[in-house]
This record gives C-alpha cells, sequence and structure tokens, in this order.
C-alpha cells in the first residue's frame, strides 16, 4: 500500500468525486487509506465481485433502480460506482520507497490524458515502480478516469503532482538519482544498455510534443526505443512498458 506522510499535496484537494468500474471500485473499497462515502450498485456486479466484500457502513444506492445516475451517462460503469475523497499522498520525494534495492521513479512532463496515465499506473505497478510524478499544470489529475483506467492499481502506487518537473528532477539528481528521458531522436538505445546500482528516474513526455526543452537539458542522458522510426512515435502508455521491462530486465546501465 501507498506509504503515508504528514505533508501532502492533491489538486483536488478536498473535492470529493466518483470512481467507477468494478476494479477501480473494489480496490477503493479495499483500501483502508481511501476515505468512501457513498456507493452505487447492481445487483449483478454485487454477486460477481462485491459478495465477499466488507463494504463500509456508508450509503449504498440500487444502480438498477437508480434513474439519475451521479456520472455521465456515457461513463462505462459496470454496475459500480463508489464517492469518495482523493488519496493524501506524501509529496516528499525522498520517500519513494523504504527498500534497500536500487529505486525507480516515472516522472511524467505534463502527460495530460487520464486514459494514459492511467495505463502509465497499471504498468508502474506491475514493474514495481515507487512513484510517478506528474505535473500539477497540464498533467492529469486524480480523477474517475483515470483511477478507471488504472484499474484498481492507484490505490498501490503513489502518483505525485509537482508544479515544476524541471526543479523536482533537480531534487533527485541531488538524493542521487540518475534522470533518463525518453528522446525518439537519441541515437542511444535503451536496450543496447545494462543497468547498474543508482536511483533511476525516468522522463517521458506528452504524445507528439515529448519532453519539453528545459527538462530534456536537466536530464543526464537521454535515450530511445529500439523500433521502425519512420512511423509517428509510441503512444506514451506504451513507451513507458517497454522501457520499464528494459529497467527491471537489467538492460539498463546508468553507470
Amino acid at each position: 500500500m501507498a506509504p503515508t506522510s504528514k505533508k501532502y499535496k492533491s489538486k483536488n484537494d478536498n473535492s470529493d468525486y466518483y470512481i467507477f468500474g468494478l476494479h477501480a471500485v473494489k480496490a477503493a473499497i479495499e483500501n483502508p487509506n481511501r476515505r468512501k462515502h457513498e456507493l452505487w450498485i447492481s445487483q449483478n456486479a454485487r454477486t460477481k465481485i462485491f459478495s465477499s466484500l466488507k463494504i463500509p457502513p456508508i450509503p449504498i444506492f440500487n444502480l438498477d433502480k437508480s434513474k439519475n445516475l451521479p456520472i455521465s451517462a456515457n461513463k462505462v460503469h459496470q454496475g459500480a460506482i463508489l464517492k469518495v475523497s482523493p488519496l493524501k499522498q506524501s509529496t516528499e520525494i525522498h520517500e519513494t520507497s523504504k527498500t534497500k534495492q536500487p529505486k525507480l521513479v516515472v516522472i511524467l512532463d505534463k502527460v495530460s490524458d487520464p486514459q494514459n496515465v492511467g495505463a502509465i499506473i497499471r504498468s508502474s505497478l506491475f514493474f514495481n515502480c515507487d512513484a510517478i510524478i506528474n505535473s500539477i499544470n497540464g498533467g492529469s489529475s486524480e480523477n474517475g478516469s483515470l483511477v478507471k483506467a488504472a484499474s484498481g492499481a492507484f490505490e498501490h502506487v503513489r502518483y505525485i503532482q509537482v508544479t515544476n518537473i524541471v526543479q523536482t528532477i533537480i531534487k533527485l539528481k541531488k538524493i542521487g538519482y540518475f534522470v533518463i528521458g525518453l528522446d525518439e531522436n537519441s541515437v542511444d538505445k535503451i536496450s543496447s544498455m545494462t543497468r547498474g546500482e543508482s536511483d533511476i528516474a525516468v522522463v517521458f513526455g506528452a504524445e507528439g510534443k515529448g519532453i519539453r526543452k528545459l527538462t530534456r537539458e536537466h536530464c543526464d542522458h537521454l535515450v530511445s526505443i529500439d523500433g521502425n522510426h519512420s512511423f509517428s512515435s509510441l503512444n506514451v502508455s506504451t513507451a513507458v512498458g517497454i522501457t520499464l521491462f528494459n529497467i527491471q530486465s537489467n538492460s539498463f546501465n546508468s553507470a
């Protein structure tokens, strides 16, 4: 479970919102650090997934009989909607992990699409990342679409939003992180490298734009992903998955 701290920051602080989707709602209910307020659920969803869950003492509404849903009708809720408060995430960068293993952090340079960010969070959890950092201005905030796209993973990661990506990179470098930037124009390929023992932060830019110039200049090294570069750039969530696989399979070297 994501660690807690006395220092918190959230763009949507004190702004309750609705999580929807079976896996996202189930994970939120199971998360003791998540404040839950009301649950909307269909009989089918209750039978399939929620019959064995210990549901907190909150108002529960029958989704099958509700004509006025609390979310837009075009949202695919799968029979489960949960009103929650935003998770309180520690903003202390040095708290990214309590383990002695080399740390791994994903930095998103103004990646705004909640579907992409949700998919990145799923990959980051799978590959044991210590935190995902995104911009407050221009990055996707914690919301129902992002949490659904993460399919339950959001409850188990640290998703930190910061005001200044460059200053965050500088802080990470001061505490020993080696900062890698994904740049499709780099001649150095991530697959040709082997991993050292340094803590690593990997920076990804928004699709089409890539990493911003000033952000790129503060990276220690730039790499690209092997592939057909005559084609348009990869979806950013796909690029994150490929990169994290290379790093975790010890095919990346910061030395």
